[in-house]
């Protein structure tokens, strides 16, 4: 095996180790999809009645989209009572200041169902005291320091409506995917015969480190 075959190999099998680690830290189905500079992007599913070891959550700034509906979920504490999850629809968003968090989870409904968490590594700027929400209906855009989170309805087969600020990168997500858009990258196409709605999450401050 050639040298550049070898040092391929090894990284590839150190990222699936990685991937791996923090899989079994974060739950059953939590899977590191990209990680750069700015914040690491991790798909978590959960199968019907599925129930997950307890793991461990940082104190990470943390951007929750809901790709699919989801069942009520069953969060347990070991020092205080369980907290139940409502039900959520596909499209809404929970914007999380961060605190360290160790539970276990079970879901509830029998359902089926996907997020995409966006952990943020940027410099953390007026974050918020309480969670910020919103419905899959609710197409009120939240901005502070930090971050914008907006809602963008891309008409069929064209480009999406290009940022306002094409100075900060972004993540858009679309349906069940997302794409990473580094500054002044080309927005999204919307290929299909239906409007595409996309959530955009656009980072105002530079990494930590």
């Amino acid at each position: 095996m050639t040298g550049w075959k070898a040092n391929f190999m090894i990284r590839f099998f150190l990222v699936l180790l990685c991937s791996a680690i923090y899989a079994a830290s974060s739950g059953s189905d939590a899977v590191i999809e990209l990680e750069n500079p700015f914040l690491r992007v991790v798909r978590v599913h959960y199968n019907p009645h599925e129930k997950t070891a307890e793991h461990d959550h940082p104190p990470t700034p943390t951007v929750y989209i809901y790709v699919t509906d989801g069942g009520r979920l069953k969060i347990s504490h070991d020092d205080e009572p369980a907290v139940i999850r409502p039900v959520v629809k596909a499209g809404g968003i929970r914007f999380q200041k961060g605190v360290f968090e160790r539970h276990a989870v079970e879901e509830l409904d029998g359902v089926e169902s996907q997020y995409i968490r966006l952990e943020l590594k940027t410099q953390p700027v007026e974050l918020p005291e309480k969670d910020v929400r919103r419905a899959a209906t609710d197409r009120t855009p939240y901005e502070s320091g930090m971050l914008r989170i907006l809602r963008v309805t891309c008409a069929p087969h064209s480009t999406c409506a290009a940022s306002e600020h094409p100075e900060n990168p972004a993540v858009v997500v679309y349906g069940t995917k997302y794409a990473w858009l580094e500054p002044n990258a080309k927005p999204v196409k919307n290929t299909s015969d239906e409007p595409m709605e996309q959530v955009r999450v656009e980072l105002k401050t530079a990494p930590l480190r």
